[in-house]
């Protein structure tokens, strides 16, 4: 009886401790996953934010009429594509 009771108590811990390692190690891959998908969220609000400075600062040039002229080509000007045919 005595053997008995020493296999269960083996069986019942070794479960114990296969159940708690298992959810330790789940637990810290949630949380590398989370911390990473924070990064690439905060990295796009970055971009998204720079591009918006970007287009920002472009409109309030054409507003005031800073914009560079778009100067035409000169009369002999073949385009590259042009070129081969």
């Amino acid at each position: 009886m005595k053997l008995i009771l020493q296999i269960t108590l083996g069986v019942f811990l070794g479960t114990l401790a296969s159940q708690l390692t298992f959810d330790f190690w789940r637990s810290r891959q949630e949380n590398i996953t989370k911390e990473a998908v924070e990064k690439l969220r905060a990295e796009q609000e970055r971009t998204r934010l720079g591009q918006g400075e970007r287009i920002r600062a472009l409109l309030m040039q054409h507003r005031q009429g800073n914009t560079p002229s778009v100067s035409k080509p000169p009369p002999s000007f073949v385009p590259d594509d042009i070129q081969g045919q």
